[in-house]
């Protein structure tokens, strides 16, 4: 199913659910779905499209905070699916599980998976992989009815090979990747009596990653192998902060800082042998602003825009990451 296709089947599913839905004055919902395209004024075209569904085991309330928020505020048991067309890998897309159990302690356990699909043109772009698989679990508690303490473990691992044969020379090559994510978070929403409120995460993760790489060359001088390892700790820091002007608009900011250490080994038959190191950081501002048109009862329109500051060089890109959804509750 190509992104148009998926597109007008979720619009059309939309409209039939809010045609057939009951005229009740009801502000609850179990069951969300949207269909969502994001991405970048400085390349457009390289877009990404998602559809994603969630439900509820409880009613979650409209009138809980902003609207953007209920869903995080109902504090509530949930199964959730993800699909997402990667544009710029052209056929490759994403496909998520996830789910959370809250205990009536206010003890919260979530468990999620994920598998990338990449086609020909992307396994040529990432590592070699022909698809990247990823779980996580996640402990948690609510230590009021508006904020959440958590600590996650996520775990992702991808391998691949390819070949190639001419009148020249043959070339293989294989590819292993593993990565390891620690996270602890902070998210509190704290309500405002002339504004809807703040919104406020802070989040901490310990990334590890490694990454094998083997190829071999064979031509009329013999044949060479190479191995390439490297091994890279990250350690990020996230904070953002967005202030509801009302239940549908807010503004925000956000801080994003980087420390990675890195090293990387290349040996070769020929007794070639290099080894060095990197240690470096980096920070980037971001503001960033969003704005939910509820429609009608089952149905609304979402819009988003951010703008990244700070990073080094030419790495900041110049224009705006820009989002765009369509939602539907009943």
């Amino acid at each position: 199913m190509n992104k148009k296709t998926l597109s007008l089947a979720v619009l059309l599913a939309l409209v039939a659910t809010s045609a057939n839905a009951n005229d009740n004055s009801s502000n609850t919902y179990q069951h969300e779905a949207n269909v969502t395209f994001g991405s970048h004024t400085d390349n457009f075209d390289n877009g990404l499209w998602s559809l994603d569904y969630r439900f509820y085991f409880s009613p979650v309330d409209t009138d809980n905070g902003p609207y953007a928020l209920n869903g995080f505020l109902a504090q509530e048991s949930n199964l959730g699916a993800q699909y997402t067309q990667i544009s710029t890998l052209d056929d490759s897309a994403l496909y998520r599980i996830d789910g959370t159990y809250v205990i009536d302690s206010n003890w919260f356990v979530a468990a999620n998976y994920s598998e990338v699909d990449l086609d020909d043109q992307g396994a040529q772009i990432i590592s070699l992989a022909d698809d990247i698989s990823e779980y996580g679990f996640s402990l948690g508690y609510y230590f009021n009815q508006t904020s959440e303490f958590s600590l996650s473990y996520q775990t992702s691992s991808a391998s691949g090979s390819s070949s190639f044969d001419n009148d020249i020379y043959s070339h293989s090559a294989s590819s292993e990747s593993d990565n390891k994510k620690y996270s602890a978070q902070v998210h509190s929403f704290v309500p405002l009596a002339s504004f809807s409120g703040l919104d406020f995460l802070a989040k901490w993760s310990y990334i590890d990653s490694s990454n094998d790489y083997i190829s071999q060359v064979i031509n009329n001088k013999g044949t060479s192998n190479y191995n390439q390892n490297s091994q890279v700790d990250s350690n990020i820091v996230n904070l953002t902060a967005d202030w509801y002007i009302t239940k549908s608009w807010s503004v925000g900011a956000g801080y994003l800082w980087g420390q990675y250490d890195a090293e990387n080994k290349f040996t070769s038959t020929d007794g070639d042998y290099h080894q060095y190191s990197i240690d470096d950081s980096n920070s980037s501002y971001s503001i960033s602003t969003a704005y939910w048109w509820q429609i009608s009862q089952l149905f609304a329109a979402k819009l988003s825009a951010a703008k990244q500051f700070g990073l080094d060089g030419d790495n900041t890109p110049d224009g705006f990451a820009i989002g765009a959804s369509i939602n539907g509750r009943f």
